[in-house]
C-alpha cells in the first residue's frame, strides 16, 4: 500500500471508521479533478473517502479551498432529508483533515456519463433528475434556516464564476458584456439549494435507484443554474454522437418538463437559455472542458454557444433545434473578435 493510502487506513481507524486489525483494501477512483477519491473496503463494508484539493487537476491554474468539503457535507446532509433515497449516507467527516466519508453506491447503479456517451439514453432518468431537483430547491427555499451554511458564495465563485464565465468572457471579448450580464445575476441571487455541478458525471442510476454526488458546488442561489447546466451536458453529447441528437434532445425535455411541473420556483425562458448558452462555450473554451470532444466537435459547440448569446432564441426548443448533424449553423466570429 502506498504511503497515502497508508496514512487514509491510520486516519480511518483513528476516528473508529474503520476498525483495527481488519484487512483494508484502498483503491484510488479515477477521473475527477478536485479531489483525491478513494474507495475503502474493511469488514465488507464498502466506502467512499473524499478530500478536497486546493490544485484542481486540469491544464489552467485553477483553485479553490480544500475546506469546500464541509460545504458538501453540510449540503449531502441537507439532501438527505428532503430526498433521502438519493444521495449518500455521511458516515463521518473529519473537520481539522478535511476528509469526508460516505457509503458507497451499490453495485448496480452506473455512471451515467458512460451510459449517455455509450449511446444508452433513457429520458425517464431525466425525468427521475428533474423531480429531485425540484424538490431539493422547492424544499430548501421553504426552509430558509437550512440555508444559513450555505450564504457565502465564495465557493461558487471559485469554482463556476471565475472559472466558467470569467475565463470565458476573457476569450471572448465581444460576448464579455451579456456573459458578464449572466455572471452577475447568478452572483446575486440567493433563492435555495443549488447543487453547482448537476452533470451526468455525477449522477449514478440502474434499476430503480438514482444517486446525485459531488455536492462540494453547493450554495445558495439560483435554480436555474442547475437546469442550465444538465441541458448544457446534454447538448454537448449531441454534439459529439449526432445520430443520437434526437434521443438527448428528449431527455434534456423530459428533464425540464418534469423539473417545470414539480418545482414551486419559477424559471425565466430567456434566463434559462443565456445560461446555456455561456456554459456550451465554458465546455470548450473555460478552464475545465469536456473530455470527449475533438477539434471539431469543440468548435460547433463553441459556434453553438455564440450563436445562443447572439440571437437571444426564445426557448431551449430553438436551441435544440440548431443542434444538426452535430454541427450548428451560422458560425458566428471567432474567439477574441
Amino acid at each position: 500500500m502506498e504511503p497515502r493510502e497508508d496514512a487514509l487506513v491510520g486516519l480511518l481507524r483513528r476516528r473508529g471508521v474503520v476498525p483495527e486489525n481488519v484487512p483494508v483494501e484502498v483503491e484510488l477512483l479515477t477521473g475527477g479533478v478536485s479531489a483525491d477519491v478513494f474507495m475503502v473496503v474493511a469488514s465488507g463494508r464498502r466506502l467512499v473517502v473524499k478530500r478536497a484539493l486546493g490544485r484542481l487537476r486540469v491544464r489552467e491554474d485553477w483553485r479553490a479551498s480544500p475546506a469546500r468539503v464541509l460545504r458538501e457535507a453540510a449540503a449531502l446532509s441537507l439532501a438527505k432529508q428532503i430526498r433521502p433515497d438519493n444521495v449518500p449516507a455521511i458516515v463521518d467527516l473529519d473537520e481539522e483533515q478535511l476528509v469526508l466519508t460516505i457509503e458507497a453506491a451499490p453495485p448496480e447503479l452506473v455512471n451515467w456519463k458512460v451510459e449517455l456517451l455509450a449511446g444508452s439514453i433513457d429520458d425517464t432518468v431525466g425525468r427521475s433528475l428533474g423531480m429531485a431537483l425540484a424538490d431539493w430547491h422547492s424544499k430548501s427555499w421553504k426552509d430558509q434556516n437550512a440555508l444559513e451554511p450555505f450564504a457565502d458564495g465564495t465557493n461558487f465563485f471559485e469554482l463556476r464564476i471565475s472559472p466558467f464565465f470569467h475565463r470565458v468572457a476573457q476569450i471572448h471579448r465581444d460576448l464579455g458584456a451579456v456573459i458578464g450580464e449572466v455572471a452577475t445575476r447568478l452572483a446575486s441571487r440567493s433563492v435555495c439549494l443549488v447543487h453547482g455541478d448537476f452533470s451526468p458525471k455525477n449522477v449514478l442510476t440502474g434499476g430503480a435507484g438514482l444517486w446525485v454526488l459531488d455536492w462540494e458546488t453547493a450554495h445558495c442561489g439560483d435554480p436555474t443554474f442547475d437546469v442550465a447546466f444538465l441541458v448544457s451536458h446534454l447538448l454537448c453529447k449531441a454534439i459529439h454522437r449526432p445520430e443520437c441528437a434526437a434521443a438527448y434532445r428528449a431527455c434534456s425535455a423530459s428533464f425540464v418538463d418534469a423539473y417545470l411541473a414539480r418545482s414551486s420556483l419559477p424559471v425565466d425562458p430567456a434566463v434559462l437559455v443565456a445560461q446555456v448558452g455561456c456554459l456550451v462555450i465554458a465546455r470548450v473554451d473555460g478552464t475545465s472542458p469536456v473530455d470527449y470532444f475533438d477539434d471539431d466537435e469543440a468548435a460547433a459547440a463553441r459556434v453553438l454557444g455564440r450563436r445562443v448569446l447572439l440571437e437571444r432564441p426564445a426557448d431551449l426548443a430553438s436551441v435544440w433545434s440548431w443542434v444538426g448533424n452535430g454541427r450548428p449553423r451560422n458560425a458566428a466570429r471567432a474567439p477574441g473578435a
